[in-house]
């Protein structure tokens, strides 16, 4: 753990996972993901396509549920197996902010991404 104010997590997971569909079907995106993200640390997600990086990030933005595990922002347990609260909007205001989607598309040019 590094050294920080306090030595909280700002972010928790224990055990996260994320499936789509069943059977042979199933599709694992995120399989027992552990980890803590401290204040202060900067952190990057590194894989090849289809690994889980934007899987696990909608996770953590409460945008999807996960399929099983615990997490924890900034303090507070807000899944366990399920919602730990009702309203998600309210919970992505608080302990989240502004989570945007990348702005170029398979249709955008180098050209006009640059220009935004």
């Amino acid at each position: 753990m590094p050294a920080t104010v306090g030595g909280k997590a700002l972010i928790d997971l224990r055990n996260i996972s994320k499936h789509y569909g069943e059977g042979q079907t199933r599709v694992d995106a995120l399989a027992d993901v552990t980890a803590s993200i401290y204040p202060g640390e900067v952190v990057g997600l590194l894989g090849p396509s289809g690994s889980g990086k934007t899987t696990l990030l909608n996770v953590i933005g409460c945008v999807i549920e996960p399929s099983g595990g615990w997490m924890m922002l900034d303090g507070e347990i807000v899944y366990d197996a399920r919602w730990l609260r009702a309203d998600l909007r309210r919970l992505r205001l608080e302990k989240i902010g502004c989570f945007r989607r990348p702005i170029s598309s398979p249709s955008s040019t180098a050209r006009r991404t640059s220009r935004r």
